[in-house]
């Protein structure tokens, strides 16, 4: 068979130009959650993932949330992933998932999952597959020297200005015959601000074997909402409690047919040292 469609796309959204997220402490009793699943079969198969978190250091804690007390924080994370099978099929699916509350520094991650799948539908059977991750920061002023171990931070800013970000990225299969990956990353509990808070989704549907494309639909999207204060010479100073700054993106891309190349690669970063 011919090869019929080529899709290949990479996006970088790269955020903050020297103030935004400063992460957030980890709580001092942490967890770590680990799964793994190995999957081969004809027949119909069904999973499904989801993860709620949130993590505060005002002093009045997650029940006390709104109003958000000076200088706290507060971040939110979710991630949810949804395979099922219309029908039956020949399935095979691959996924590991690995959650750490633990701080986390550059190349580290809370959450990090990979999946995996080929299928090929019987008598136009197909299988749906999603992922979604996102992640949301907000914060009032605080000391740069508090939340930055380089001592150069300053220089920039004597404090860390208000901020309320928030990305979200995800991916969506409907195909009856299907070879596709999917890693999903994010970090924003840290030990300090001098690594950026990131969020990754990427997505790849290429041939099941050569010259047999995936065939349905493929989509990816990215949104981003970025309000930001300005720099600062003291708590004084009203600029880190005025909107300096206000961004908003979205993009989302498909493909429907005989696939032989979607690839989308999504990159959020937002951070005082990056």
């Amino acid at each position: 068979m011919k090869k019929i469609a080529l899709c290949a796309i990479a996006l970088i959204v790269l955020t903050g130009c020297a103030l935004a997220d400063r992460g957030i402490d980890p709580v001092p009793e942490t967890q770590g959650i680990v799964t793994s699943t190995s999957v081969n079969l004809v027949g119909n198969f069904g999973s499904a993932t989801e993860l709620q978190w949130r993590i505060t250091d005002d002093t009045n804690g997650i029940p006390g949330i709104p109003p958000l007390t000076p200088p706290g924080a507060i971040y939110e994370s979710t991630y949810t992933e949804d395979t099922q099978t219309h029908g039956v099929g020949l399935m095979l699916y691959d996924k590991e998932l690995d959650v750490e509350t633990s701080g986390q520094i550059t190349g580290q991650w809370n959450v990090e999952a990979t999946k995996q799948i080929a299928f090929i539908g019987v008598d136009g059977a197909a299988v749906v597959s999603s992922d979604a991750i996102m992640v949301d920061g907000a914060g009032h002023p605080y000391n740069t020297y508090e939340a930055v171990i380089c001592p150069f931070a300053e220089a920039v800013t004597v404090v860390v200005p208000s901020f309320c970000n928030r990305a979200e990225a995800g991916s969506t299969i409907d195909m009856t015959v299907a070879n596709v990956r999917t890693t999903t990353t994010d970090r924003f509990v840290m030990p300090s601000g001098d690594h950026p808070v990131e969020l990754n989704h990427d997505i790849r549907v290429t041939e099941l074997v050569t010259d047999v494309p995936s065939i349905g639909l493929a989509s990816a999207y990215l949104e981003v909402l970025i309000q930001e204060a300005g720099p600062s010479l003291g708590l004084a100073d009203p600029r880190p409690e005025t909107l300096m700054e206000r961004v908003e993106f979205t993009e989302e891309t498909s493909a429907d047919g005989a696939i032989t190349l979607f690839e989308k690669l999504m990159h959020y970063e937002s951070g005082m040292v990056r």
